[in-house]
């Protein structure tokens, strides 16, 4: 189980490097429309955020209240996974301002990131100054702030909730899910229609389906929280996971 140190101060780490695209289901074009696989509806029962709008908080499941909401040009979304009083934040994206507030009233002991893309990290300088917590990141992909080594079968202690870590690589390198209580904080590597982009690389796009080949053992009503827009579950997708493999994308 994991603990949460406070961050040493002047700690550094390696820049962050320039990454192409932005962290998506690979983009669609025409002669693409014919495989593109059904969406869900832009409705609260599938997580529908604005940016600048009110949190989406779910229906409690077991110990963890989780809350979701978007900020940044990239409308990324950012969740506080809280218990007990405690929580832990999901992509230090942008805005922090907006992200502490979500936080108010809670005891925040980390920041765990999903992957390390620019649009993914913009705000962890300031929240780690604003905050004193350690930032968590699988080593696999860089961060531009001292992190602490989150590793695949990890489990973070959050007041009363066990948070499992899943290295998902495909994305990026270093790309993980979250996976507590039937949610699964996916990042960018599913979303409703598809696999994270993979920027048509091959090697890559195998490398992420075997990725959610792992994330499909789970049960088919895993609620799936990824980086960018609507939530979905596992059995809404399921039927298609062969589909994407074909298509490639």
């Amino acid at each position: 189980m994991a603990r949460w140190p406070k961050r040493k101060a002047g700690a550094a780490s390696p820049r962050l490097p320039a990454f192409a695209g932005i962290d998506s289901v690979a983009p669609m074009s025409d002669r693409r429309e014919e495989l593109r696989t059904p969406h869900p509806p832009a409705s609260a029962e599938f997580g529908h955020v604005v940016p600048g709008g009110p949190a989406h908080r779910y229906p409690p499941s077991g110990p963890v209240d989780v809350r979701k909401f978007t900020v940044g040009r990239y409308d990324n979304n950012v969740y506080v996974l809280a218990s007990g009083g405690q929580a832990l934040i999901v992509d230090g994206a942008a805005e922090p301002a907006r992200i502490i507030s979500e936080a108010e009233g809670l005891d925040v002991v980390g920041i765990v990131q999903t992957h390390g893309h620019h649009d993914h990290v913009g705000a962890l300088h300031a929240l780690v100054e604003m905050l004193d917590v350690p930032v968590l990141a699988h080593p696999g992909d860089p961060m531009p702030v001292a992190a602490e080594v989150l590793r695949d079968g990890q489990r973070l202690v959050v007041g009363s909730a066990v948070i499992e870590v899943l290295h998902t690589p495909g994305h990026t390198p270093g790309s993980v899910c979250f996976h507590v209580e039937g949610f699964l904080v996916s990042g960018d590597t599913l979303f409703p229609g598809g696999p994270g982009n993979t920027r048509g690389d091959r090697t890559d796009f195998d490398r992420i389906m075997e990725s959610l080949d792992r994330l499909f053992r789970l049960p088919d009503e895993t609620r799936v929280l990824p980086g960018h827009g609507l939530d979905t579950t596992l059995a809404r997708e399921r039927p298609y996971l062969e589909v994407w493999r074909a298509r490639g994308w």
